[in-house]
């Protein structure tokens, strides 16, 4: 099963669903009809380092690669202010993939974006995420990140700037946890750049 076994083998399968989140999202998008293309909002991709938390870096390290896939929004028309932002958002799929071996992730979240002007505006994820990791070390002398669950709690936090009507910018943080629901809570956080294009 992708989510709990590693080596190449594991590699392959992830990289084979990175490439698709890459790939596919351009090809439905490029063949949907004119009235389904609302179907995908929006797809990103760029590149983080990998577990920028001090504690974890001398066990998980590199690079890391992500692709996500934004759909059309949810919207709410209730009347009240709080609600309607709170019941407005965008899901989303995506896959951080460790470019050194590490542990990577598939997540889906729901996205919050708010406009701040002059092209500037901040978006907040939040959702699961299952990943590769251990969950717990086989033994004390054994030097690996342990994350206690197979699937996660996951949150980003991201500010970005619009470069047109399609291309926009963002600098991104993201993390996965268990909130203590497990045995053991390392926790995984990136950081770095992606680019997002925003269909019509």
């Amino acid at each position: 099963m992708w989510c709990c076994d590693v080596g190449p083998g594991r590699d392959r399968r992830v990289a084979v669903i990175f490439a698709a989140l890459t790939v596919l999202p351009l090809l439905l998008s490029a063949s949907l009809p004119a009235q389904a293309g609302n179907l995908i909002d929006e797809i990103r991709l760029g590149a983080s380092k990998h577990n920028i938390e001090p504690r974890g870096q001398d066990v998980e390290y590199g690079l890391e690669l992500n692709a996500e896939v934004l759909f059309a929004p949810v919207t709410s028309k209730t009347g009240n202010t709080w609600l309607d932002a709170l019941f407005t958002f965008r899901p989303s799929i995506g896959v951080d993939y460790s470019a050194s071996g590490n542990t990577s992730m598939l997540f889906g979240d729901l996205n919050w974006e708010k406009k701040l002007g002059n092209g500037l505006f901040y978006e907040i994820g939040f959702g699961a995420a299952v990943h590769d990791g251990a969950l717990v070390n086989a033994s004390p002398l054994e030097i690996r990140a342990e994350f206690g669950c197979r699937v996660n709690f996951h949150q980003s936090a991201s500010l970005g700037y619009d470069i047109d009507e399609h291309w926009r910018a963002l600098l991104t943080v993201d993390h996965m946890s268990n909130a203590r629901l497990c045995a053991v809570n390392t926790g995984l956080t990136h950081g770095g750049l992606r680019l997002g294009y925003h269909f019509d």
